[in-house]
């Protein structure tokens, strides 16, 4: 069964690609380098971890099996929200404990501002769309966890605001859903754009960078790590593996404690003025509580960029455009036709408990691994926790603790479990909805 990083090695066609700027261009490895870090990955973690780093003194050398932004970083949805993880706030609370999970939260309720405050510091034009981020209730019960949610952040002063069905047709452009919840923090930007920009500014101050240059070895040498890639090696005190969804088997066992799922993006081509005005007005994007998720957001040139459904692993193959159509019409029917310009896929890492992890795999051997879905900021956030603990931060002071990776329970069969489970989402999502519209019906 294909791996996620067998995926071609041409970055894919994205809505992003035309605002991204130009790739980095930097030249594959060669010879023997030395450094203070050495870092395997050049998405969101790696590259932050590198310039914060750097930043602080640290000779950093950079490898990336493709280009920088090949993977996750340059191929996601470019949504930020005000949320650290996929876990409710009391969840964090809860896994966290109440100390380092307050801090959790308030990591992840800046996070907006934070990508907003380090790209404008490095000069990187992300394209900020701001307004918010609206999370659309499909039955009752997730209406109720949104509304305690809400309440949970309105208590810390947060812009979070309860939309019953009216104000949320209003908000969305489609009277869908039962209500919402509205996070005024949350922005979308163009996260290809942040990726590279971040690359620019490690550059700039030190970093080498190495692209297409697939890590094949990592053993000890002397007090620190020997990586051997493309033509030839780095020698450093400290690794980073910042690989995420495209982790392989560098680390024995390190990929068994991660699923990465395969998701689905499309974008059309620009809708008329006034159907595309109807559509998410103010706001910056939506996502909905369907297990099948469905997230939507419109560009200033009328494209809607909307989430393209499965197949959930293997290799990429064309995906059901004509489904994913078909929900984004039933969402907003005033659409007369949508003409699908094009579409991508890539990987999204799913870990155990749904929250973010930093393992300490050996002396000087770190990763952070486990995204979730929050990785447009709260990667750049986790690659600079590395740097902080790799430049004497305690570990009582990181975002999240220290910890060893736990293998995933029945991990060799996840690929056809998953699947499964997959399409039984889809039937018990289809089931809600047959449930919601009979009962809106018997309220009109």
């Amino acid at each position: 069964m294909p791996q996620p990083y067998d995926d071609p090695a041409t970055p894919p066609r994205t809505v992003f690609a035309p605002g991204g700027g130009p790739p980095i261009a930097a030249p594959p490895l060669a010879g023997e380098l030395a450094a203070d870090i050495a870092v395997v990955g050049g998405g969101f973690v790696g590259i932050s971890a590198a310039l914060h780093a750097a930043e602080a003194g640290a000779r950093v050398v950079v490898v990336e099996a493709n280009e920088v932004g090949w993977g996750a970083a340059g191929r996601n949805a470019g949504q930020v929200s005000a949320h650290a993880t996929k876990l409710e706030p009391q969840e964090v609370l809860r896994l966290y404990g109440p100390e380092r999970g307050a801090r959790l939260n308030a990591a992840g309720a800046g996070a907006p501002a934070f990508v907003e405050e380090l790209a404008s510091r490095h000069g990187i034009d992300i394209q900020p769309v701001r307004g918010g981020i609206i999370s659309a209730a499909h039955t009752p019960a997730a209406m109720n966890k949104f509304r305690r949610r809400a309440e949970y952040w309105q208590a810390q002063g947060a812009l979070v605001d309860c939309l019953d069905h009216a104000a949320a047709a209003a908000a969305i452009g489609s009277d869908f859903y039962l209500g919402a919840i509205i996070d005024r923090r949350g922005i979308a930007i163009n996260p290809l754009a942040f990726v590279r920009g971040l690359a620019r500014a490690a550059l700039a101050r030190g970093v080498e960078l190495r692209e297409h240059s697939r890590v094949t070895g990592l053993e000890r040498s002397g007090a620190g790590w020997r990586l051997a890639a493309g033509g030839g090696s780095v020698a450093a005190r400290n690794v980073l593996l910042c690989t995420n969804a495209y982790t392989d088997d560098l680390w024995p066992g390190l990929k068994r404690s991660i699923i990465p799922v395969r998701g689905y993006q499309v974008w059309s081509r620009p809708l008329g003025d006034n159907v595309a005005r109807s559509i998410l007005p103010a706001a910056s994007a939506m996502n909905d509580s369907r297990r099948l998720l469905t997230g939507a957001r419109r560009y200033p040139d009328n494209r809607l960029h909307f989430s393209g459904g499965s197949p959930g692993f293997g290799a990429e193959r064309t995906p059901d455009l004509a489904g994913a159509v078909r929900r984004v019409r039933e969402l907003f029917p005033q659409i007369d036709r949508i003409e699908v310009e094009h579409w991508w896929s890539g990987w999204v890492t799913r870990g155990i408990d749904d929250g973010w992890r930093l393992h300490e795999l050996a002396p000087g051997l770190l990763t952070a691994i486990a995204c979730n879905g929050r990785g447009v900021a709260m990667g750049p956030m986790m690659g600079r926790e590395l740097a902080r603990y790799l430049g004497g931060t305690p570990e009582r002071d990181l975002l999240v603790p220290l910890t060893q990776p736990k293998p995933i329970r029945g991990y060799a069969v996840h690929k056809p479990v998953g699947a499964a489970l997959l399409r039984y989402y889809g039937w018990l999502d289809r089931r809600e909805l047959r449930h919601m519209r009979a009962l809106r019906a018997a309220q009109a």
